[in-house]
């Protein structure tokens, strides 16, 4: 049975829900999407062996929205604020994109609350870059009013292209989406997409002590494996796993559940 609630967590409200028994795992989803992609895929597995903690992070969702900007820091400090509130002293922590980034600030800035660290297709400095993506989808956001245009340039970054030849896969999916009681909203998305594109912790990583898994997809656009390599070089002792073949995208643990859950499992339990 699903437990939920809402906590004050780093002068945030926070939305989140417990499933599972076992040894506490926190999932951090990325920019701009709550904690209801964790429930396709992720927490029905996951919670067979470990006590999983979802929740939406500040602007999104169920949690509560800012009125100023924010760093990915601060998000961070919000994990450890929830931690707190839930009387969790330490957990597995598997963040996914900008989750991941997230979780590269909690193992930095709390390192004693952390047991293992999963960083799925996820990079640590696009602030060094001229140009990222996610300028682009912040731009589109703020001027779409329709939304369509957003959902089509969402789909076509995050998906595969075996998704997206999947029309009613990709129909089902939008129904989903488009189903959010709680859609983030344009300022909402852009605080968000600052942090993101401010983002840089490249030369940090090397401070991380928690054992770390980093898995990429082969066929993700956003953050391509030379990207998710380059974050596992950094961090001491890192195990690097690519995920291959058709559906291995930026979404890969929804696309690719069966294998991603998997690699998962292994690592935690080691």
């Amino acid at each position: 049975m699903t437990k939920s609630g809402t906590v004050r967590a780093n002068g945030q409200q926070l939305y989140y829900e417990i499933d599972g028994e076992g040894p506490p795992l926190v999932l951090v989803m990325g920019i701009g999407y709550d904690a209801t992609l964790w429930s396709l895929a992720q927490v029905p597995a996951l919670s067979r062996h470990f006590r999983v903690i979802t929740f939406d992070n500040r602007d999104v969702g169920r949690s509560s929205k800012a009125s100023a900007a924010y760093t990915i820091a601060d998000m961070a400090d919000d994990v450890a604020g929830l931690m707190d509130a839930l009387d969790v002293g330490r957990a597995h922590l598997l963040g996914l994109s900008m989750g991941g980034m997230i979780a590269q600030q909690l193992a930095l800035r709390h390192a004693g609350r952390l047991d293992r660290l999963v960083l799925t297709i996820c990079g640590a400095a696009p602030g060094r870059v001229a140009f990222d993506p996610i300028r682009t989808f912040d731009w589109v956001k703020a001027n779409d009013e329709s939304g369509q245009e957003f959902a089509a340039q969402q789909f076509t970054w995050l998906f595969s292209t075996a998704f997206l030849r999947h029309r009613e896969a990709v129909q089902q999916t939008l129904a989903l989406l488009s189903s959010n009681p709680n859609p983030v909203g344009p300022e909402a998305y852009h605080r968000q997409a600052q942090a993101y594109l401010q983002y840089d912790a490249l030369d940090r990583l090397g401070d991380i002590k928690a054992p770390t898994l980093v898995v990429a997809g082969e066929q993700d656009l956003l953050t391509p494996p030379w990207v998710c390599r380059e974050v596992a070089s950094k961090i001491p002792g890192a195990r690097f796993e690519v995920i291959k073949g058709d559906g291995a995208s930026h979404l890969v643990p929804i696309e690719r559940p069966d294998d991603f859950n998997q690699l998962v499992v292994r690592f935690l339990g080691q």
